[in-house]
């Protein structure tokens, strides 16, 4: 079951959303309305299954999750969190006592912890890393994406010269590597200019230093060839 849903008037800049998972209504709701004063959006679960169920999981925001909660644990909800590649960051309460399960959580990505009852600057400031660090990873989570559509955009041929290119040799070396690898598809140094520049249009880059660090973000990157005499 979950707790109604507040949204303030006045929202924090990004817009960011808090989970608070803990099955102690109190706590619930202290934390809900120390979070709505600081104009975070807030959405409060009575236990880890319904806000599997429920939550936006591949939107960035901070999760306040109680380490022990009846059902699913707060590691548990955790874990699944890391399974399903949440792009929410977690904050984990303690209680007295949890201390060693708390560091284990943090070891194994969990932003912060925090024990109960939690002070509101230290609180508050664990929401706010939280909530940058959720931010700056679905930037980049779909900076990536965009780089990943670009690259496929292009043709398996300009594939293949893209990843030679990005090595830094010159099309004269990316020709020759070309007919190595394939003797019946030969190809012409100035054929590989005219993909070169192609390929720096599609990808909106200016270099092959530029494509060097675009094909190695996408895990594509290629040993350069041996140099030919």
């Amino acid at each position: 079951m979950t707790d109604d849903t507040a949204t303030p008037a006045t929202k924090s800049p990004d817009d960011t959303l808090v989970y608070i998972v803990d099955d102690d209504e109190g706590v619930r709701q202290s934390l809900a309305a120390l979070l709505l004063a600081r104009g975070y959006t807030v959405r409060a679960f009575d236990g880890g299954e319904t806000f599997l169920a429920q939550a936006a999981l591949d939107q960035p925001g901070c999760v306040l999750l109680d380490l022990r909660m009846e059902g699913l644990s707060g590691l548990q909800v955790f874990q699944e969190l890391s399974q399903r590649h949440s792009a929410l960051k977690t904050v984990f309460l303690s209680a007295h006592g949890e201390l060693s399960s708390a560091v284990a959580a943090v070891k194994q990505g969990a932003v912060d912890w925090l024990e109960k009852p939690c002070n509101e600057t230290t609180l508050l400031a664990a929401v706010e890393k939280a909530s940058m660090l959720s931010q700056a990873q679905a930037r980049q989570a779909q900076r990536l994406q965009q780089l990943r559509e670009r690259w496929n955009a292009l043709s398996p041929r300009q594939q293949e010269v893209a990843r030679l290119v990005a090595t830094g040799i010159s099309s004269k070396e990316v020709a020759r590597a070309l007919a190595q690898r394939d003797p019946d598809r030969p190809i012409d140094p100035r054929t590989v200019d005219t993909h070169r520049s192609a390929i720096f249009l599609k990808l909106d880059i200016r270099s092959s230093h530029e494509l060097g660090k675009l094909v190695e973000e996408l895990g594509l990157a290629a040993d350069p060839p041996s140099r030919f005499s």
